[in-house]
């Protein structure tokens, strides 16, 4: 046995890892002076990290995923709010221009029915306003 012990002794070597500094039992015929001696638990621990970024980036991709799809759905939202918008912006337009036209035939009506001078007036003045409102668009 003591054969045994002797070729312990000689196989492993106790050497400090050059990441943390602890000591730890390394086979004396891996030394060389250019190779980086790394514990297990350094190896562990760069290995963890790896899943932990890995874990990392894979959460960042899914949340730049849903702001992508939250930012596509604000896009839509505001390209129907601006289609209701100008759907009521022409409708009101339009009723504007509906109750002016109205106006208009019922001074018609009544300047054939009295031929007062006021109600010409109005009615110039009346389409002088259509008139503009309707070069405007």
């Amino acid at each position: 046995m003591p054969e045994n012990e002797e070729k312990l002794n000689f196989v492993l070597e106790l050497k400090p890892c050059t990441r943390c500094g602890n000591p730890f039992m390394v086979k004396t015929s891996d030394d060389s002076p250019n190779q980086e001696l790394i514990c297990d638990n350094c190896i562990k621990l760069a290995q963890r990290k790896r899943e932990l970024q890995i874990g990392v980036l894979e959460n960042v991709i899914k949340v730049e995923n849903q702001m992508e799809e939250s930012i596509n759905e604000m896009k839509n939202q505001l390209t129907v709010t601006r289609g209701q918008f100008n759907k009521q912006f022409f409708v009101s337009k339009i009723k504007k221009r509906v109750l002016m036209l109205n106006k208009t035939i019922e001074l018609i009506e009544k300047i054939e029915d009295t031929n007062d001078e006021k109600f010409i007036d109005e009615y110039k003045n009346l389409f002088n306003r259509l008139k503009s409102d309707s070069s405007k668009y």
